[in-house]
């Protein structure tokens, strides 16, 4: 066991838990090798800029494959970077495009190896600068901030050279504040947000100071705030270094040595004992979350496959026991609670809570018929059901775009002209841009051809991204804004008819508690309400065995269209097509189940 090498990825994977490193030995999940897992993580990281939920129970696991079709764009983040450290600190600066071309430190502990590559290494007449690039955006540390007297206060401020800096470095008297502090410590935490990249980047100043005592360190990512010009060279898009943000974590990842060195025993620990004895589960376990434990299933293998406590609504608020004190669902999980039948009715505060239960007890399913026919009646027609794609690129690609901007590139549209009167191919209605090229005017003017200024209602499913992705058409098209924004005006949410909308339902005539309680629940839905999970309850249909069948293949099959042959670009823009049909077609085939509800 000696002599082993500890690289930064492998260490942020066996620091999740006593298991991780054992189960790693037994089942030698090899599916990415070490010079491929900082890039992997990086998708998983890029992944959880997008937005609005459009891709919830979509999540697919990057493969060898998607990488190759990301790759690009987090190469290009990383000569960005370079470009911009180059520019702003000077001196001699060295970084690599290939996994192993940059700078390696390594650092002896206890027979063990541990190994970084730094992304850019800097060396001026006044520093040495560590920066680690990443492909997320300086958003998730702008929005860090308190509120005192309605005003508000945030954890960093922007110098003279577009550098993030804490804002305790101009105003040591925050560090007393204890409203600044609970978001700094959220800067500690490597299980979420902004702490993954701190914990990241703290590794590595543990390696790099055995050689270097004295260096900054900072993370480089996209700046939120950009937007592409639209300028281009030789086809390709031409940024300013305005478009890469500097972190400086200097201080930071300084507090956090003495916790990675304890980290780093624990590790070395885990893998000499090789204990593969179960461990409790908890927050580690990063459930439902893009960096979501490889070997999740063989540690909740005990949980019922249907109405299991995993899948109460809200959960993430706990219980409150009958003596009013609260109980995290990983506490009672691990006390031995696993199904929602286990929980007393007693401990349910929340409505939908004890519906599920009943559900769960009686294999009923429960529906509020009043709520839904209601809501039904205030459907006008034709209903145009609607659904967009969209690649939330990491690099903008074309003018007024921002990074991870939600750029359109499909919509499939099914018009049904009075209540079950649609056909499946007569009646429907697409678009899909023929190559990688900005066609977001020929979609716009589509949209608009197809949605007649009628007061025909505009059904979607979860609103907010389609009414955002609207109205950023019609900022971005002038001559489309007013009919753009009409049909916004007349969006409707089949959500809200499935699962419920409480301002819907109170201007409907219903109190605000009933307003707030579902209107249906079925054991299948698993706790989730996704167009994934409610077709099979309401329909046959299928996303089961199709070539694109959620939101992500979408993505990367659109994001690939620029390395394909034109047979193989005319076979993957069939499968989109069926794909995008599939989601309006699902939301015809809803809304003619709950009609005979």
């Amino acid at each position: 066991m000696s002599n082993m090498n500890i690289t930064k990825s492998k260490f942020m994977e066996y620091i999740r838990c006593n298991r991780f490193p054992a189960l790693n030995n037994i089942h030698k999940r090899r599916d990415l090798d070490d010079a491929l897992k900082d890039r992997y993580y990086d998708l998983l990281n890029s992944l959880e800029n997008v937005s609005d939920g459009v891709f919830e129970d979509d999540f697919l696991t990057p493969d060898l494959t998607h990488l190759e079709v990301m790759m690009p764009y987090f190469t290009m983040v990383e000569v960005l970077a370079a470009s911009k450290v180059m520019s702003v600190f000077g001196g001699e600066t060295k970084y690599g495009t290939e996994y192993g071309t940059q700078k390696l430190f390594l650092r002896e502990f206890n027979n063990f190896n541990l190994m970084c590559y730094v992304d850019i290494f800097n060396k001026n007449n006044d520093s040495i600068n560590i920066i680690e690039a990443k492909a997320t955006t300086s958003n998730k540390f702008m929005k860090l901030g308190y509120t005192e007297d309605k005003v508000k206060y945030n954890l960093f401020y922007i110098d003279e050279n577009d550098v993030l800096r804490l804002n305790e470095e101009i105003n040591p008297s925050l560090l007393t504040n204890k409203k600044y502090l609970k978001q700094r410590n959220k800067l500690f935490d490597r299980l979420e947000g902004t702490g993954v990249y701190v914990y990241d980047l703290a590794f590595q100043r543990y390696v790099i100071e055995d050689d270097i005592k004295e260096a900054k360190y900072y993370l480089a990512v996209l700046n939120h705030e950009y937007v592409f010009d639209g300028q281009y060279l030789d086809g390709k898009p031409l940024y300013s270094n305005n478009i890469i943000r500097f972190i400086d974590l200097t201080k930071i990842t300084k507090e956090l040595q003495n916790k990675i060195e304890n980290d780093i025993s624990t590790v070395v620990k885990r893998i000499l004992e090789d204990d593969e004895s179960r461990v409790k589960l908890g927050k580690h376990c990063q459930l439902k979350k893009m960096r979501e434990c490889i070997y999740k299933d063989l540690c909740y293998d005990q949980f019922p496959k249907k109405n299991s406590l995993l899948m109460y609504l809200d959960k993430h608020h706990g219980f409150k026991d009958s003596n009013g004190e609260k109980h995290d669902y990983f506490d009672l999980i691990n006390e031995g609670y696993k199904s929602m039948v286990d929980i007393p009715d007693s401990w349910l505060s929340r409505k939908n809570n004890r519906i599920q239960k009943h559900v769960a007890q009686t294999k009923k399913i429960h529906l509020d018929k009043s709520k839904i026919q209601a809501a039904i009646e205030t459907i006008s027609y034709p209903i145009y059901h609607l659904d967009f794609e969209s690649f939330p690129c990491p690099l903008p690609r074309f003018k007024d775009e921002k990074p991870y901007y939600q750029s359109l590139f499909q919509f499939s549209l099914h018009i049904e002209k009075e209540p079950g009167i649609c056909d499946k191919e007569k009646d429907h209605y697409e678009f899909l841009a023929t190559d990688s090229t900005d066609q977001r005017l020929q979609l716009a003017q589509k949209l608009c051809e197809y949605i007649k200024d009628d007061s025909g209602s505009v059904f979607v499913y979860n609103e907010a991204f389609e009414k955002t992705r609207i109205k950023e058409l019609a900022e971005m098209y002038p001559m489309y804004r007013e009919k753009l924004l009409s049909i916004n005006d007349r969006l409707f949410d089949l959500l809200h008819i499935v699962k419920t909308n409480t301002k819907l339902f109170t201007a409907l005539g219903f109190d605000e508690e009933r307003a707030k309680t579902i209107n249906y629940y079925h054991e299948d839905l698993a706790g989730s309400f996704s167009i994934k999970k409610v077709l099979p309850v309401f329909s046959k249909l299928s996303y089961t065995g199709m070539e694109v069948s959620n939101g992500m293949e979408a993505v990367y099959a659109y994001a690939g269209f620029e390395n394909l042959n034109p047979k193989e670009l005319e076979i993957v823009r069939s499968n989109l097509k069926l794909y995008c049909q599939q989601d309006t077609w699902a939301m015809v085939e809803i809304l003619s189940q709950l009609r005979k509800i």
